[in-house]
């Protein structure tokens, strides 16, 4: 076994550690600050945990499961934000991937793309089919408020849900701003943005920001090291050759080359605490008869992971930076002089470039899934005799027959697809969509113990889920990066290393702990519900007893 191996084993054995459950937390908490860190794995905290001495040190010392679950399939953004305040899993929620096809209109539809409004760039929650905690929060105690901030529009809108008063993303070259679709647009949500995000243009013009920091750990200085990832060579320099004189000349705000650097860059969680630490305190949140709600998306985890992979010293920096970002912010949250309660976790996990997963032992490999894809429909039109495609390969995950014909000729097609793509290289599974929809997995089932087909039902909604889901080989990366900007690692396989992330609850004064059983993220919603006392809907998820006092439902573990 390697020496990275064998570090990331010996974190995961200190993780499992169990101590005494903790007291529970305020009685009546004020302010319920919830975190989501993008593609922030159980693996990657495990492997810094250590080193930590901000932000995520601190919210490590409260009751933690550094290695919880997104149960379902469907790896990606929108799922999986999906699950942490609604307490279901995406085949509930309806957001089954960030995008999916749709056969009566013919086109793919983004999972916060309002339709029907005559506007393309319209966002909203109304893809969501369920509410989440911050709408039966307001709905239980009239005056509680909801505010929701990211760096991505569909980060903010699946946690800010239905009802919150608030919802902002990041606009390049604008800075924080929302839409009439995903909440109140009115001059009280929009002109303080609008005061902030002018102070920031004007402080960014008058001194160009730092991108990435300019004082490298020793830790990261030693992962500085050039790797050909697929087709692209990345020198692993911090900062990064890309992102190198961004900030030159006056215009530099208004181009896309900066905008885009910005976006895979430590500054970006920083400036997106700043903002939400601003808007707490503008709203007075906290301050208010009633328990307030205050959600966090961190986009640059997950942008540096796919444009670097996670196991570089761009990494390596952006985990030091993110600590210490999250650690300004409890400070200032401190200064509120309010009762609050945080809870961290994840929208899912990653991999490391498959290249350098492999120098650490791992049976890591590249797939070209949309090659794939157009391989199966050249079989197709062979095999029936067609002159069209039959499959939409835009997501090479979920497969949708997009063909003329009846059900019968509908069942052939999948059928020859189904047993072509068994035979092929790369391919561990390729299961119906009538076979991921009878495996609804026992209730209460260890997450770590689901079979594919089960974590596909989670993930699975008739209607936006595809007709054939395939699964690749453990380890595999879809897509060959070819030039600057490319991705060079990614998610959304329904392998651990993609459903493992931190779930953290902490607020002043807990005592740590790290409770035996699992925990996963359709969890939160239902125990932040008891901790403030309203009764949530049936949902999937159950109260955690080691947070808080639990009704006596059935739904707790």
């Amino acid at each position: 076994m390697g020496a990275w191996k064998r570090a990331a084993a010996a974190a995961f054995l200190a993780m499992a550690t169990i101590r005494p459950a903790a007291a529970a937390p305020p009685v009546s908490p004020k302010l319920i600050v919830v975190i989501a860190v993008d593609q922030f794995s159980a693996e990657l905290y495990g492997r810094y945990r250590d080193l930590f001495t901000g932000g995520l040190k601190r919210l490590g010392g409260g009751i933690a499961w550094p290695a919880g679950w997104q149960s379902h399939a469907a790896t990606e953004t929108c799922p999986g934000h999906s699950t942490i305040l609604t307490g279901d899993h995406p085949a509930r929620t309806g957001i089954v991937a960030n995008s999916w096809f749709d056969v009566k209109t013919g086109s793919s539809i983004y999972c916060v793309a309002v339709r029907g409004t005559g506007d393309p760039d319209a966002r909203g929650p109304q893809n969501l089919r369920v509410d989440t905690f911050g709408d039966w929060l307001k709905a239980a105690r009239p005056g509680a408020r909801v505010v929701s901030i990211s760096g991505k529009d569909r980060a903010a809108i699946m946690l800010g849900g239905h009802h919150a008063d608030a919802v902002y993303w990041w606009v390049d070259g604008t800075g924080f701003a929302t839409s009439s679709y995903a909440g109140p647009a009115g001059p009280s949500v929009t002109a303080p943005a609008e005061r902030w995000d002018a102070a920031l243009m004007a402080r960014w013009r008058a001194a160009p920001p730092a991108l990435w920091p300019t004082d490298i750990p020793e830790d990261c200085r030693a992962l500085v090291q050039s790797h050909m990832f697929g087709k692209e060579r990345v020198s692993g320099a911090v900062p990064p050759d890309s992102a190198r004189d961004v900030e030159d000349g006056p215009d530099f705000l208004a181009r896309t080359g900066f905008q885009d650097q910005f976006r895979g860059a430590p500054l970006f969680d920083a400036v997106t605490l700043d903002f939400a630490a601003e808007a707490a305190a503008a709203r007075g949140l906290g301050k208010g008869p009633q328990p307030d709600l205050l959600a966090i998306s961190l986009s640059a985890t997950d942008h540096i992971g796919h444009r670097f992979g996670n196991g570089g010293a761009e990494m390596c920096v952006q985990m030091h930076a993110l600590d210490a970002a999250l650690g300004r912010l409890l400070d200032r949250i401190d200064a509120l002089g309010t009762p609050y309660i945080v809870v961290l976790t994840a929208d899912h996990g990653a991999i490391d470039a498959a290249e350098r997963a492999s120098e650490h032992g791992l049976a890591a490999r590249r797939i070209d899934g949309i090659a794939l894809v157009a391989a199966l429909n050249r079989h197709l039109r062979e095999t029936l005799g067609i002159d069209y495609d039959p499959i939409d390969g835009g997501d090479p995950q979920q497969l949708v027959i997009n063909a003329p014909g009846d059900a019968a000729f509908h069942t052939r097609i999948r059928d020859e697809a189904i047993a072509w793509l068994k035979k092929q290289d790369g391919v561990a599974e390729a299961l119906t969509a009538d076979e991921i929809v009878r495996a609804a997995p026992p209730a209460g089932k260890d997450p770590a113990a689901l079979s594919l087909a089960e974590r596909y039902h989670e993930s699975h909604a008739p209607g936006r889920s595809g007709d054939i889901a395939v699964e690749y080989a453990r380890y595999a990366t879809l897509g060959m990066p070819r030039g600057p900007g490319d991705y060079v690692a990614g998610h959304g396989s329904p392998w651990d290393y993609d459903r493992q992330v931190p779930i953290l609850f902490w607020w002043p004064g807990i005592e740590s702990a790290r409770p035996a059983g699992p925990a996963e993220t359709v969890d939160i919603a239902p125990t932040l519900a008891a901790i403030v006392r309203i009764s949530p809907p049936s949902v999937d998820g159950h109260c955690l007893p080691a947070i808080a006092s639990c009704p006596a439902t059935g739904d707790e573990k």
